[in-house]
């Protein structure tokens, strides 16, 4: 017993001691007992900025309502949600594993949404999107009631509902198609390791995956899956009860599709506009130019009249 009593004050001391030990849950956990900056009845939002903080609850409040809607369902528990100053900040409550070309990591297990300050970072689309999209995934992880989603479809789910497609996304997924370097859905798990540019590739896919199951099957499909998952069925069964048809075969479906669709057609059509623009700009300056060039001449032809005339008059008066 003596012993026994010793080894837990040990254990004790060395949490005390040492809390570097402890996992990035607890470091939320940590930061959660602070006073948040804003608040609603859904979120705590801690920022270092009074400004950000409502501005991210005004983007908070307006996609909720949305994918609230669209689930037809709502959270219960409120969701955490920092942005945060620094790389260091924000590892220390992601954890490890985390890619360095990502901006906000969403955790439903723990409701929490980690956004890196658009203050101090690099953003390459709008924060509101980003904001957007990790609460999908919390509504979406919530909806699975903490069964494993396909990446895919969990990313897809969270760019339509943000709007994230772009203009020239298109011609990317055309060129991969081309080039045979398009990612395979279930390839998508592994998205955390990709380079970026191999990323954005995979989120491509995943957005035009859910396209497809959409406008294939109807935009009640993604949640019957889900709802199917949550309650414990296989991927393969989730598919047939849903769709009619296997995971694999899905799969094939899709890259039929992307691999009929996206093609030198596409790329032509996306950039055709440009083309357009930039032929009418080259009709346009020669139309200049010549039009330049016959000035030029025609002044030309004056001055050489004119030396003439001088040279004319000039020699008649010689003779006179």
């Amino acid at each position: 017993m003596k012993y026994l009593n010793f080894i837990i004050n040990i254990l004790i001391l060395a949490v005390l001691l040492f809390p570097q030990f402890s996992l990035s849950q607890s470091n939320i956990q940590l930061r959660s007992e602070l006073p948040p900056t804003e608040s609603t009845s859904h979120f705590n939002i801690y920022t270092h900025d009074r400004h950000l903080a409502s501005e991210i609850k005004g983007v908070l409040q307006f996609s909720y309502a949305k994918i609230s809607g669209f689930l037809e369902d709502s959270l219960s528990e409120v969701v955490n949600v920092y942005a945060v100053d620094s790389e260091d900040e924000f590892l220390s409550l992601v954890g490890g594993g985390f890619p360095d070309w990502g901006v906000g990591c969403a955790i439903p297990e723990r409701n929490v949404i980690i956004l890196k300050s658009p203050y101090h970072f690099k953003y390459y689309r709008p924060f509101s999107q980003v904001i957007t999209h990790e609460l999908a995934h919390i509504f979406l992880g919530k909806y699975a009631g903490g069964k494993r989603i396909p990446r895919w479809l969990d990313e897809g789910f969270a760019m339509h509902q943000s709007q994230e497609w772009a203009i020239g996304q298109d011609v990317a997924i055309a060129r991969a198609v081309l080039t045979g370097s398009t990612i395979s859905l279930s390839d998508i798990e592994s998205v955390n390791a990709f380079s970026q540019n191999k990323a954005e590739l995979a989120y491509t896919e995943s957005f035009l995956a859910v396209s497809y199951l959409y406008s294939e099957y109807g935009k009640g499909t993604e949640k019957e899956l889900v709802t199917q998952l949550a309650h414990g069925s296989s991927l393969d069964i989730a598919f047939l009860r849903t769709i009619g048809s296997n995971y694999l075969s899905f799969q094939l479906d899709f890259e039929k599709y992307i691999k009929t669709k996206y093609n030198w057609v596409s790329i032509l059509g996306d950039t055709f506009p440009l083309w357009l623009g930039l032929a009418f700009l080259i009709v346009i300056l020669y139309f200049l130019k010549r039009r330049y060039t016959k000035k030029r001449v025609k002044e030309w032809e004056l001055e050489d009249q004119g030396i003439k005339r001088i040279d004319e008059f000039s020699d008649d008066k010689t003779q006179d």
